[in-house]
């Protein structure tokens, strides 16, 4: 039998974040070892930079729709900001974050600071790792 290589996924995250609120979408369970490769998002015209996105490496599929979360913020790891925000724009990062237990999730949580509700559209790309 052959060995197994790595391979690319996009996790797809869609939803609605309700005015003056939070939302945690949250992926299936990731059954292998994984690196983060990249995180984007885009954001509507209109946000104006009022809707914050973080990006998680979670243990659990809990969707809190306040903090705190359980694991780590992955753009929290080195940056100034643990969040990226925008307004009618996409945004892509590039990223190196590893889990190599198997179980977790990862999770986009969403804190709406304005007055209308704003739609969550982010991708994930993971690359999954031999085991």
């Amino acid at each position: 039998m052959a060995k197994e290589t790595s391979r690319l996924q996009t996790l797809l995250f869609f939803g609605t974040c309700p005015a003056s609120s939070g939302k945690t979408l949250v992926s299936r369970r990731i059954n292998k070892p994984f690196r983060v490769k990249e995180v984007a998002a885009s954001f509507a015209p209109g946000v104006n930079r009022l809707m914050r996105l973080e990006f998680w490496i979670s243990p659990d599929d809990t969707a809190p729709t306040s903090k705190p979360l359980t694991g780590f913020n992955i753009l929290a790891e080195l940056g100034h900001a643990g969040y990226i925000t925008g307004d009618d724009e996409r945004k892509v990062m590039r990223i190196e974050a590893e889990r190599m237990e198997r179980g977790y999730y990862i999770k986009v949580f969403a804190k709406n600071e304005d007055t209308y509700d704003h739609t969550i559209d982010a991708q994930v790309t993971i690359e999954l790792l031999e085991e």
